[in-house]
């Protein structure tokens, strides 16, 4: 699908088996979904997300890992794809009319790791694959499929933790020197992998349509709103020919909103690293 021309789309939310992790059944009643991303030093967890979603006063939410789905249609073609999975709690909720209005409370699907100490005495080996490293010990602590693109890097030296640190945070401080970072796709499995260097998106004036009035600005950072795309997260790489929008450049994606209602938009804030080439 061309996702640079329009498309009709709708959205559904599914629970997901932790151990297949794949859908199970769909959850009814969905109302309005918001998912952030966060790539900032700040958000070692990458993403939350909120749903708010009608069920029968007698339904109460299960807690669990549900995935959003959006059915996109475009002319002849169309396209089921996942963007995003979490773990999901009903923080808040009230009665009205028969009905439990709930506000569910996405959590990353790395809580587990945050959550977790990596240890007194863990320390990351010299000579060690520093990536498969990091997926094995992501992997004994969270649900989700973990995997590494690309060949990995070794490690010059032993790398020793703070006693207080969770294993997130290790395994932050062996990638982020090292220059590699990861992703949590659509289906909600972790991609350790080197930055990006290459483009996820083009901004010119063939897929300037893609984008909504608006473009604010703070220095080298600017946020703008356009149509959702897939494979686009933070610190994906975004490459802009529009300086009639005030984008001109290549640029790093800092932060993502994106909201499901009766479309899919996504609000996203990226930091200039590059003039235009």
């Amino acid at each position: 699908m061309d996702w640079t021309r329009g498309y009709e789309s709708t959205f559904r939310v599914g629970r997901v088996d932790g151990i297949t992790w794949e859908m199970t059944e769909e959850l009814r009643g969905t109302v309005e979904i918001t998912v952030d991303r966060d790539g900032t030093d700040g958000a070692p967890m990458l993403e939350t997300a909120s749903i708010k979603a009608l069920s029968g006063a007698s339904e109460p939410f299960e807690p669990g890992y549900l995935r959003v789905m959006m059915d996109a249609v475009q002319g002849s073609t169309a396209e089921s794809v996942a963007v995003a999975t979490l773990w999901f709690d009903n923080r808040r909720g009230k009665h009205d009319r028969g009905y439990r209005e709930c506000d569910l409370e996405g959590r990353s699907v790395l809580f587990g790791a945050a959550d977790s100490a990596i240890g007194n005495g863990a320390y990351a080996p010299k000579g060690a694959n520093g990536a498969r490293w990091c997926a094995d010990v992501l992997a004994s602590r969270i649900d989700a499929p973990v995997s590494v693109d690309g060949d990995g890097f070794e490690l010059a030296e032993n790398i020793v933790f703070d006693l207080d640190s969770s294993a997130l945070a290790a395994v932050w401080s062996v990638l982020g020197p090292h220059g590699w970072t990861m992703h949590i796709d659509g289906r909600g499995e972790v991609h350790i992998r080197e930055k990006p260097a290459v483009e996820s998106l083009t901004l010119d004036w063939e897929g300037a349509c893609i984008l909504l009035p608006g473009t604010s600005y703070d220095g080298d950072e600017v946020t703008y709103t356009r149509e959702w795309q897939p494979d686009v997260y933070p610190f994906s790489i975004v490459r802009a020919v529009l300086p009639s929008c005030g984008l001109e450049g290549t640029y790093e994606v800092s932060t993502q909103r994106i909201k499901c209602d009766k479309g899919m938009l996504t609000e996203e804030s990226v930091k200039k690293v590059d003039d235009a080439r």
